[in-house]
């Protein structure tokens, strides 16, 4: 395990650090570790930190974002009725976070469709 003192998250040295041990320390004294979560407005997997305090914050270092959870109600795939919870843009209205999930839902429903294609009918 290694601290490294960074002014910014593009300080990250990915070729000689640690993912899984290692802590960066910002100049305001915040302390962050690489997630296992993944930014669910790039997807992308291993770019999200998450502060070392109690109520962590998250940040993704590939989009640039601040990011908090947000939660949807499943009412499209069974079984409904669930919780669906993402992190996404702090940043975000309403209106946005309901735009994503209106296409997030949409893209779900076409992969539903091949799955459903491809067990009933095998690879097309």
């Amino acid at each position: 395990m290694a601290v490294y003192h960074i002014k910014r998250f593009s300080d990250i040295d990915f070729v000689n650090i640690d993912a899984a041990e290692d802590f960066f320390i910002l100049p305001n004294g915040e302390k962050y570790q690489f997630s296992d979560n993944i930014c669910h407005y790039c997807w992308s997997g291993g770019t999200v930190l998450k502060t070392v305090a109690e109520n962590g914050k998250y940040v993704c270092i590939f989009c640039e974002n601040q990011l908090d959870w947000h939660e949807f109600e499943n009412d499209f795939l069974p079984p409904t009725g669930d919780t669906l919870k993402f992190l996404l843009p702090k940043s975000w209205d309403k209106k946005m976070f309901d735009h994503w999930f209106k296409e997030y839902k949409e893209g779900r429903l076409a992969e539903e469709k091949v799955r459903e294609s491809i067990l009933n009918y095998g690879k097309e």
